[in-house]
């Protein structure tokens, strides 16, 4: 394993070989990291949380208590995983088959799930999206739009911090808002602008 000097892994984590920790990273009460998994720098997982094989988390990015995140599931920067959200990897599970097909499961920069959520794999949640709590997301969610609902359904669109809605039919200039520039640090600020510049409107 390695894990930077600057991190910290609670005495009751399990860091495999192989895995990478990077720096001022929190690894807390009772995780399991997998080998070839890599926590980026500034990333924390809570207690309980298992990151497996192969699987990165990159900078920033938050994992909340009771989360398993499975292989092919690809998480960006700054993102936020709330406690106890569900992921999967295989469509068609079932014991007993001679070979099953890995699903990847993409999370863009800076989206957010909330407590309980359930993603589907195969699905892609776009750039500082967010997924309300107990959600059941059976399909890819664009950038800045809030999805709620069983299943999961996309309600509006949000601001880069979460704190503002926009209606479906804004430009990609409201989706900074005073709140957000307030609100978030100059590096997610950053990231969030060039994720708008980008936006485009699922009706367009």
């Amino acid at each position: 394993m390695d894990i930077h000097s600057s991190s910290y892994v609670h005495p009751t984590a399990i860091v495999e070989a192989g895995a990478i920790i990077e720096p001022e990273a929190r690894v807390w009460h009772f995780s399991h990291v997998r080998e070839g998994a890599r926590l980026g720098a500034l990333t924390a997982i809570g207690r309980d949380v298992y990151i497996d094989k192969n699987v990165e988390l990159g900078r920033g990015t938050r994992v909340q208590n009771g989360v398993s995140i499975y292989n092919g599931v690809e998480v960006g920067s700054w993102c936020f995983i709330g406690p106890h959200a569900i992921f999967t990897n295989d469509l068609h599970p079932r014991v007993g088959k001679r070979t099953w097909t890995l699903q990847h499961t993409v999370l863009r920069d800076g989206m957010s799930i909330g407590a309980g959520a359930i993603i589907r794999c195969g699905v892609e949640i776009g750039a500082f999206a967010m997924i309300g709590a107990g959600a059941v997301v059976t399909k890819s969610i664009p950038s800045f739009s809030l999805a709620v609902g069983l299943p999961a359904e996309v309600e509006s669109l949000i601001c880069a911090c979460g704190e503002t809605r926009v209606a479906l039919d804004a430009n990609a200039s409201e989706l900074i808002q005073a709140c957000c520039r307030n609100l978030l640090n100059p590096e997610v600020l950053a990231l969030a602008e060039v994720h708008a510049k980008q936006f485009r409107r699922t009706d367009e």
